[in-house]
């Protein structure tokens, strides 16, 4: 008869500890996810994770971790210059009472955009048309938060400059654009308003460098360079042409150009009597 095969006390007490060990750190690493909280990055990232449209996202956003999707980012125009937001051609009817870069006690540290005026001042402009500085993509139409009130931002791109420059509008009364609609310069896209009663009636107007949703958040530096730019000197250097922008009026006999195509073929359908034939690509 075959003796029994015996084990040594000290490997059952090794194996007792190795199992011991095992067991404690499994929960250990079980535990520390269920109770941990949720950090913003985790946060902010699980809601850019997640496929849906900007219109959904939440009102308070978390600075430069909520990213332009690329089927967005490929959407942004060109534009064909800046002009002024409110006021009548070129600004006129309108001033600036806070610039660029001046002191902003009230806040701390320096103006990040301009305070846009009818000349009337106080709520006089209330309700006045706030317009599209440019042709653009709406990537955020929204209330970030009660200081900010109604806030717009388009997203655009200048010829030879490979960075997305936003326009924000902020403090509006009401607003008249959606995310995902591209639009003209020149189109009303909200009115002056005062954040629900927080200021006196004015357009706080920004430009940005950023590939984020910047709505209701600071300005910063990346590596050194303010995200936030100066919209006088970029309005300067890339000025609009006098003529309104056709932008989506092209657009639209574009859509239709390609609707009219034959689905066997290349050739165009027959133009119907009466219409103007017009190949809107050559205008692009």
């Amino acid at each position: 008869m075959a003796g029994k095969i015996r084990v040594s006390p000290i490997k059952w007490i090794f194996l007792g500890l190795l199992a011991t060990g095992v067991i404690s750190f499994v929960g250990f690493v079980i535990w520390g996810h269920v109770r941990a909280p949720k950090s913003p990055h985790r946060e902010a990232q699980s809601i850019y994770n997640r496929d849906e449209p900007l219109g959904t996202m939440p009102e308070k956003l978390i600075l430069g971790l909520i990213q332009l999707r690329p089927e967005e980012i490929v959407k942004i125009p060109f534009i064909d210059g800046f002009e002024s937001p409110i006021g009548a051609d070129n600004g006129a009817m309108a001033y600036d009472a806070q610039p660029f870069g001046s002191p902003n006690p009230k806040r701390g540290g320096n103006h990040c955009g301009q305070d846009l005026n009818g000349i009337g001042g106080q709520n006089t402009d209330e309700g006045d048309p706030v317009r599209a500085a440019a042709r653009g993509l709406v990537i955020y139409s929204g209330k970030p938060s009660s200081d900010w009130g109604n806030v717009v931002v388009l997203a655009h791109r200048i010829p030879g400059d490979a960075r997305i420059i936003q326009t924000l509008y902020a403090h509006l009364k009401d607003v008249k654009v959606t995310p995902g609609r591209l639009i003209s310069r020149g189109t009303t896209i909200g009115t002056i308003g005062t954040a629900d009663g927080n200021y006196p009636a004015h357009l706080h107007f920004e430009m940005i460098a950023s590939r984020c949703i910047e709505a209701g958040m600071p300005g910063y530096s990346p590596k050194g360079v303010m995200n936030r730019l100066d919209p006088e000197e970029l309005m300067n250097h890339h000025p609009a042409p006098p003529h309104p922008d056709v932008y989506d009026s092209i657009r639209r006999l574009r859509i239709r150009e390609a609707a009219l195509q034959s689905p066997t073929d290349s050739k165009p359908a027959p133009v119907p009597e009466g219409a103007i034939p017009v190949t809107p690509s050559q205008f692009l």
